[in-house]
C-alpha cells in the first residue's frame, strides 16, 4: 500500500525552493508523518516540477524523527517522485540524499 502526500503547500508564492526548520516542523505535523512512520505503507512524496531544490533545514523539519527511525531504510519508506509517478531530476535526487546526509551527521553531532 503507498500513501500520497504533497508538498507544494509548504513552499512560499513563487518560490522554487523549500527553506525554513519551523515550516519543515509544521509540515510534518499537518501531514501526519509521524502516523505514517508507524503505517505498514510507502509514502509517496510529491514534489513540484519546478522545484530547484529543498533545504537541510526544511528538510530536516520534515523528516528527522523519519530519518532516525527508518536510517538506511528511510528512502524505502519515502519515495520521492514528480506528480503522476514521475521519477525526480537527477540534480534533485542529489540533493535530498545530500539532506539525508546533513541530517543525519547533526544527528550524530547532538548526541555527543
Amino acid at each position: 500500500m503507498a500513501v500520497e502526500i504533497k508538498l507544494s503547500q509548504y513552499r512560499g508564492n513563487g518560490a522554487k525552493i523549500f527553506t525554513d526548520r519551523d515550516n519543515g516542523v509544521r509540515a510534518r505535523r499537518e501531514l501526519k508523518l509521524d502516523e505514517l512512520d508507524q503505517a505498514e505503507c510507502v509514502v509517496n512524496v510529491i514534489v513540484p516540477t519546478d522545484t530547484w531544490g529543498i533545504n537541510p533545514s526544511f528538510f530536516g523539519g520534515l523528516f528527522e524523527e523519519s530519518i532516525r527511525k527508518f536510517n538506511t531504510k528511510f528512502r524505502e519508506k519515502y519515495v520521492f517522485m514528480y506528480s503522476k509517478g514521475r521519477a525526480i531530476s537527477e540534480s534533485l535526487n542529489k540533493d535530498i540524499d545530500y539532506d539525508i546526509e546533513y541530517v543525519i551527521r547533526n544527528m550524530e553531532g547532538s548526541s555527543e
